[in-house]
């Protein structure tokens, strides 16, 4: 059974007991799957060399409307969730507070309001971004619930996928988490495979970097305006093609892709002999936001959601 810590979420108790441990929101980044840190960015979190996160317009709409997503999924399923901080019933560095959990203690909820359109898209194919899925797995072993439910969640539209537990990939979670713990534990990270350069005091590289940090926070503003947008003219559009004012909507279908995992015939085949050669991949990850743009990140009409409450969901 896991253990449960009366915690409330987002206060300066609750932070302090994430540091003293791997949360599963960690664990993307951990095993590489996350878009937005490295291991050992997180690492450098952990063990005080860089400061808490700062705040975005991603995780204040998640903020904002975790409450009215999770009163959507409610009535959706028929299922009243509670959030909670649990810790898993042997290893007491494995935690994770959850969004939701069933009276029972058999599922769990995590629920999602993404900023971009095609995570909610993924979700309402029935399928979880990959840079989730760790996190859900590391959810269901700490909780021990047989089932986790991903919430996504515009602002209107709930989509619900259901995940069971994954007991090869958990068995490799763990061992891989415990290695992280360990460097955090130790104070210590390897010497990288590649050289690594640090251009912080180049004044060259800070505006560089502060252009490319207003124009990624102003796109996110944008994006999350676009899809306010987008849903109006969706709910306006009742025919197959809808116009006007130099804008149509195309109603159309095509057919789903392919899950070659599931095709049994595929089972023994080497798929790796079929792989094309590796190819190099550039991520630019904000890790921390800089003076210049906390009073821009913080404006009450940097983030226009224009969400007050939950529409219903399919």
């Amino acid at each position: 059974m896991p253990r449960f810590r009366r915690l409330q979420q987002r206060s300066d108790e609750w932070r302090c007991w994430r540091l003293q441990g791997v949360g599963s929101s960690d664990a993307p980044a951990i095993v590489g799957d996350s878009p937005w840190k490295t291991a050992k960015t997180l690492w450098e979190f952990k063990t005080g060399r860089r400061n808490e996160e700062s705040d975005n317009l991603a995780k204040r709409r998640g903020r904002e409307l975790e409450a009215v997503a999770r009163a959507a999924y409610e009535a959706h399923v028929g299922e009243q969730m509670e959030p909670h901080c649990v810790v898993h019933d042997q290893l007491d560095w494995m935690r994770a507070s959850l969004d939701g959990l069933s009276f029972d203690g058999l599922l769990v909820l995590e629920v999602k309001c993404p900023l971009k359109i095609r995570d909610h898209q993924m979700a309402l194919a029935g399928r979880i971004p990959e840079h989730y899925y760790a996190q859900l797995q590391h959810q269901l072993e700490v909780s021990q619930a047989d089932e986790a439910h991903y919430w996504s969640f515009d602002g209107r539209q709930g989509a619900l996928v259901r995940v069971q537990p994954d007991r090869d990939y958990i068995e490799l979670l763990i061992q891989t988490e415990a290695e992280f713990w360990k460097r955090v534990i130790e104070n210590y990270w390897p010497q990288p495979d590649g050289p690594e350069l640090d251009l912080s005091e180049d004044p060259n590289w800070r505006s560089a970097a502060l252009r490319y940090q207003q124009i990624k926070t102003q796109l996110d503003e944008l994006s999350c305006a676009e899809q306010k947008a987008r849903k109006g003219l969706e709910s306006l559009a009742g025919a197959r093609r809808t116009f006007g004012c130099g804008i149509e909507v195309v109603r159309t279908s095509r057919k789903g892709s392919v899950d070659y995992a599931a095709i049994p015939e595929l089972a023994a085949v080497d798929l790796e002999r079929y792989r094309k050669p590796p190819v190099e991949v550039l991520k630019i990850n904000i890790i921390t936001m800089p003076p210049e743009l906390s009073a821009l990140t913080s404006s009450p009409n940097a983030h226009p959601t224009g969400i007050t409450q939950a529409d219903g969901a399919k």
